[in-house]
């Protein structure tokens, strides 16, 4: 069965995948009215998106959308504003979303979802302060944990390379770091080598034991688990790190905050190398993701998707 596209793109975009054909997968959201809604959308590249004359498909979602995880095979997972978690599968000839699966398991919005290292669960981190595990083949709860910070939850970020790692980061201004074979699954991370509160983590793809932390100050540090210090720091943003996506191939750190920035950092050394700086967005950048061919492309709150070539 076909669905029916929708017949708008709506003006906020949150998150975009840029997938190995090339092809690019959208979330937008309409924040803002009595009903709050967000659409899924496909498109052949990112010089066609967001013109949703030039999709390739899209489906209506039924509450706005905060995050985007891809799960291989074409399968895309959703974090929604309701608490939902949903599930769909992109079809080719013709290229068609169909729902998979959907349930609403959090108290509040979903901030962020992460596929563990070998592709069988999902961690989703929620406003309600609680953190889920989710089987991808039965898309069933295998454990819940709360509270897990005092406040909201502003990202998760799974272990590149071990199934049963990931680390958090929380409005209490806390960094955990879970292993789910300890009994005790939580351990806090120090962060005083931050100059304010932890709000975005992204793993580093280059090294099992090492992982990226942003602050409320716009400060982006390089964290080591094995010792008790931290690698380097240095003060990218002049507001609050949003998100952080490392390259597929290259040793560079793309990064957004709230506010019009987009900047890259090279960490081929130890001390990280400003590479580029973007202000092309007109509002805050929300979604970032890097194509095979080593471009970094952005979304935003302006309904623009920039492709960022240095």
């Amino acid at each position: 069965m076909t669905s029916i596209i929708p017949a708008v793109v709506e003006n906020h975009l949150d998150a975009i995948h840029c997938a190995s054909d090339g092809k690019v997968i959208l979330t937008s959201s309409n924040l803002t009215g009595r009903y709050w809604n967000g659409s899924l959308w496909c498109f052949a590249n990112f010089k066609d998106a967001p013109d949703v004359e030039k999709c390739l498909t899209g489906i209506d979602v039924s509450s706005g959308i905060c995050d985007l995880e891809a799960l291989g095979n074409d399968f895309y997972a959703l974090g929604l504003d309701s608490g939902g978690l949903e599930v769909y599968k992109l079809s080719t000839d013709p290229d068609n979303f169909t729902w998979t699966f959907g349930i609403c398991e959090h108290d509040d919005y979903i901030s962020s979802i992460s596929l563990n290292s070998d592709k069988t669960h999902i961690v989703s981190a929620g406003a309600d302060r609680c953190i889920k595990i989710w089987d991808v083949s039965s898309w069933s709860t295998t454990a819940t944990y709360t509270p897990v910070h005092d406040g909201i939850i502003w990202q998760v970020a799974c272990s590149v390379d071990d199934s049963n790692v990931f680390v958090t980061c929380g409005q209490d201004g806390k960094v955990l770091l879970f292993d789910l074979r300890l009994p005790k699954p939580a351990s806090v991370i120090d962060t005083s080598f931050l100059k304010g509160a932890p709000t975005a983590v992204c793993w580093n793809p280059k090294s099992s034991s090492t992982f990226f932390v942003g602050d409320d100050s716009g400060v982006i540090a390089l964290k080591d688990m094995k010792n008790t210090g931290f690698l380097s720091s240095t003060h990218v943003h002049k507001r609050r790190v949003h998100r952080m996506c490392f390259s597929k191939s290259r040793s560079m750190l793309a990064s957004c905050a709230d506010d019009v920035d987009v900047a890259v950092m090279s960490y081929e050394k130890e001390d990280p190398t400003p590479e580029y700086q973007s202000t092309e967005h007109e509002d805050f950048v929300r979604g970032l993701s890097w194509t095979e061919e080593n471009d970094l492309v952005s979304c935003g709150w302006d309904k623009k998707v920039i492709r960022h070539a240095f």
